[in-house]
């Protein structure tokens, strides 16, 4: 009996010391990591289901650009399995599409980056040297006979003209889906042509202020600054000196910032420039930095 007294004791102290003495709860800063953790973790995960949210939405549209590839039967020339893309078969954008040196066959951009990723051969000859190169660029001849191939509005409106008309025909096509023009410089609006001509015609200062962050992010992106170590800055989302410095394993603050952490990542090691305010206990990466230089 005293036997197994002894062996429960000991299984009871080797179990209390393996017991951590300060839980997570009992560590403010153990803590703050976790729930900035899971901050990053929620938020990610938001902004992904928000983005395939959009993209659903848009090909529910069916929005057809000059960059997209067609269906054969939209075109009325003899000849038109000669633009066909070897491998998914439809004739690809004069704009983006590839010819392969072996066999001369045509190829889409999306298939050839598929190819690229995977195979790298032919699909026609298999060869296993895969050449290409733009039409655009490199066969101003076939171009220009491609960019003059006949075709119907894939929309199934009376209009019919050459392909190179096609894009500012769709521009006006009441039964067609574009997005807004000033889609370039963010604005992501996307319906019925009609309808994006009157969002277009109603909203000025909106897209003004669009192409006027577009531009300062632009000059933003253009600024090279390189950093020596230990060299102090002063930032406009911040009251004291901040100081260049290398660490391990650090989180970027910037997340907590309206816009969020101008980098891909919010966590870094010691290889990803540092600005430090110690008596805050505040951190930026150098992407924020930049952002937010006084």
């Amino acid at each position: 009996m005293e036997e197994e007294e002894k062996i429960n004791n000991n299984i009871q102290e080797e179990i209390a010391e393996e017991e951590p003495q300060d839980t997570i709860e009992n560590n403010p800063q153990e803590n703050k990591i976790k729930k900035d953790n899971i901050f990053i973790i929620e938020k990610d995960e938001t902004m992904k289901e928000e983005k395939k949210e959009k993209e659903k939405e848009k090909d529910k549209l069916n929005i057809i650009t000059k960059y997209s590839n067609l269906d054969p039967s939209l075109f009325s020339n003899e000849f038109i399995s000669d633009y066909k893309c070897v491998s998914c078969g439809l004739i690809p954008s004069f704009e983006k599409a590839n010819e392969i040196f072996c066999c001369g066959n045509l190829i889409c951009e999306l298939c050839l980056k598929k190819l690229n990723e995977s195979l790298k051969q032919c699909p026609k000859c298999n060869n296993e040297e895969l050449k290409t190169r733009e039409i655009q660029k490199e066969n101003k001849i076939f171009y220009k006979s491609f960019k003059s191939l006949l075709i119907k509005c894939p929309y199934k409106c009376d209009w019919s003209g050459m392909w190179v008309d096609l894009d500012a025909h769709l521009m006006e096509c009441k039964y067609g889906y574009r997005e807004c023009t000033y889609k370039l410089v963010g604005c992501e609006f996307a319906d019925n042509s009609i309808k994006v001509k009157e969002h277009e015609q109603s909203n000025d200062k909106y897209h003004l202020d669009l192409a006027l962050k577009f531009i300062k992010d632009k000059k933003i992106e253009k600024r090279k600054l390189k950093f020596e170590l230990g060299e102090q800055v002063m930032t406009t989302v911040h009251p004291h000196i901040m100081i260049y410095k290398t660490s391990l394993d650090w989180y970027c603050d910037g997340r907590h910032l309206e816009h969020g952490c101008y980098s891909s990542d919010y966590s870094f090691s010691y290889d990803k420039p540092r600005f430090r305010c110690s008596e805050c206990d505040f951190d930026l990466c150098d992407k924020c930095i930049v952002h937010y230089l006084a």
